[in-house]
């Protein structure tokens, strides 16, 4: 099992995400515009712009930052694009506070990225490189990956950048904030042992001030301690690990992963009795993890071997109830019927299964401490970032945006949902 910090009941959303990056592309088959009922070639550069209409001006302008207002347009169809791709749309009367938003995360991003270091820029080229490699690997395909891309206006360089310099801008928070973090060992173990985090502690503080008015209101201290309650059974419940299979697989095909177009049924019968050919060999004796090195299509056997552990609720590809139905009704040992999901056709042969249980405290207690360290983190943040922004000296040029930002500063901006 591996818990990470976003596992966790957490005090708010870590303001790390460049909103032209967001995308890093779902594993729909079809484009954030073409989920929002947009036809795929509808784009920035298919209509015209403000920048278009009235030059390219520099809207906002700082130390070391310089945003024009074709860089805000391209980031706001974005940001829009994804929204829809989500069922969510901008409320007409929210959207100079969105562009207020998307432009204050943009400048947050440049100033961060002007202070990065070598080794900040080293790590967060591995970290690029990890997250373009995972958004590919959900993708049915390069093609298709490529195809989603250029449904919102992106070239692959240019995503290829967006993705550089929200890695940058993390890498940058965590060395000049998680840096100086210190978290006590009886911390971590109050958290294992209790549910004890800063949000459980910031709750209680609030409760002990509640407490101390003159007269107290039961009803609310009630609630107040349901709620406290209610976020340490959380916290606790994530450490428990669920049932789990161990698993491995043959997979044959049934969507070209060119086009993601489905085989023909001439073909999909031919590959249908090849797997029950195979299949039939397993029972027969033969050795399955030959048969699935020798047989199986699936994309990442080099790595995996045909092999996946997974729960009943954890995402797992292929994302199908009917394969986590056939994989968690086998005795260990046995080997399940053809299994039909939308990619392929699947023999799945149980290895292992895995009790539920409470993760060990020595194999946890490395990611607990992190996580607590992220929520300092998200607690220094709004400061951090105001102390930023007046350092830079920020201006900005559009009368709108600085009407705008005299009520919302970056200290204390919504932060996006981490994906």
């Amino acid at each position: 099992m591996r818990l990470v910090a976003t596992d966790l009941v957490r005090p708010a959303a870590i303001v790390l995400i460049l909103l032209g990056a967001v995308l890093l592309l779902t594993p729909a088959r079809a484009g954030a515009a073409e989920i929002a009922g947009q036809p795929a070639t509808t784009t920035a550069s298919a209509r015209p712009t403000l920048s278009d209409l009235f030059g390219d001006e520099v809207i906002a302008r700082g130390k070391g930052v310089e945003i024009k207002r074709s860089h805000l347009e391209q980031a706001l169809t974005l940001s829009r694009a994804n929204l829809a791709a989500a069922g969510r749309a901008v409320p007409e009367d929210r959207r100079l506070l969105q562009e207020n938003q998307v432009l204050l995360r943009m400048i947050v991003t440049r100033i961060l990225t002007n202070r990065a270091t070598a080794a900040d820029i080293k790590s967060a080229t591995e970290s690029m490189e990890k997250k373009l490699k995972e958004a590919k690997d959900q993708a049915v395909s390069e093609e298709t990956f490529y195809r989603q891309l250029k449904a919102v206006g992106l070239s692959p360089e240019t995503h290829r950048r967006l993705v550089l310099e929200e890695s940058l801008a993390q890498a940058v928070v965590q060395r000049e904030l998680a840096g100086n973090i210190q978290i006590a060992d009886a911390q971590v173990k109050d958290l294992y042992a209790n549910g004890t985090d800063l949000l459980v502690k910031l709750m209680e503080q609030d409760l002990e001030q509640s407490q101390r008015e003159s007269p107290p209101d039961p009803i609310k201290t009630a609630r107040m301690k349901d709620q406290i309650a209610q976020v340490r059974k959380a916290n606790l419940a994530r450490l428990e690990q669920p049932e789990r299979v161990r698993i491995s697989h043959i997979f044959m095909v049934t969507r070209d992963r060119k086009t993601d177009e489905p085989l023909s049924e001439e073909q999909k019968k031919f590959k249908r009795l090849q797997l029950e050919r195979i299949r039939k060999r397993a029972l027969e004796g033969e050795d399955f993890s030959k048969l699935v090195m020798e047989y199986s299509e699936d994309r990442g056997l080099k790595e995996t071997k045909g092999e996946y552990t997974f729960s009943r609720t954890e995402r797992f590809a292929p994302e199908s109830p009917e394969f986590k139905a056939a994989a968690f009704s086998l005795e260990p040992g046995k080997i399940s019927d053809i299994v039909t999901t939308s990619g392929g056709m699947h023999v799945v042969k149980l290895l292992e299964r895995i009790p539920a249980k409470k993760v060990e405290f020595e194999k946890i207690a490395p990611e607990l401490k992190e996580f607590l360290v992220q929520q300092e983190v998200q607690r220094a943040i709004p400061d951090f970032f105001a102390r930023l922004n007046k350092e830079a000296q920020i201006e900005m040029l559009d009368p709108k945006y600085r009407l705008a930002t005299a009520t919302a500063t970056v200290g204390d901006m919504e932060p996006p949902k981490k994906p």
